[in-house]
């Protein structure tokens, strides 16, 4: 066999080797990419069910500026009372959209833990949150939506009529 074949054959091995070698290279590292994603996105979904909440009900009165409404915490954990003042709410009708905060002030909501079982001020998982929505005018008859926004953004929405 001639030494110039015998060359050749070296380095198409040694070419092969790299190319292999880069290739798997990455492989791995769109690999690691990819499971980096997933943590990411378990991580979320484990986040979305420990704070979430259901509206369970509202109510207001024809001519009143003020709404009532009860909200279920049906999430895996507690809610501490900053988390809950840091939480928004907006309050929708046919022609208007008003973006509510927590606060003494009008407009803004309140709340209370009307049957806080253990005591400790936290709105804790299966715990009703009773929010008193003040507004600065009065509600007039029409269909609203009120959206409560978590200070994780997780949303729950109602839908009533006044």
């Amino acid at each position: 066999m001639p030494v110039g074949s015998l060359m050749t054959e070296v380095i198409l091995a040694i070419v092969s080797i790299i190319v292999a070698s880069t290739i798997a290279t990455v492989y791995i590292s769109n690999m690691s990419q990819a499971a980096d994603l997933q943590k990411l996105q378990l991580a979320k979904i484990k986040e979305e069910t420990e704070y979430n909440c259901r509206i369970v009900f509202a109510y207001s009165s024809r001519s009143s500026n003020t709404i009532m409404l009860w909200v279920k915490n049906n999430g895996a954990k507690q809610i501490s009372p900053q988390l809950v003042k840091h939480s928004e709410i907006l309050l929708i009708s046919s022609n208007n959209v008003k973006y509510l905060l927590y606060g003494d002030y009008t407009p803004s909501w309140t709340y209370n833990l009307p049957n806080d079982i253990d005591g400790d001020n936290k709105w804790d998982p299966s715990e009703t949150l009773e929010v008193t929505i003040k507004l600065d005018e009065t509600i007039i008859e029409g269909d609203y939506t009120i959206k409560l926004i978590l200070f994780n953004g997780r949303t729950c929405e109602y839908t009533f009529s006044v």
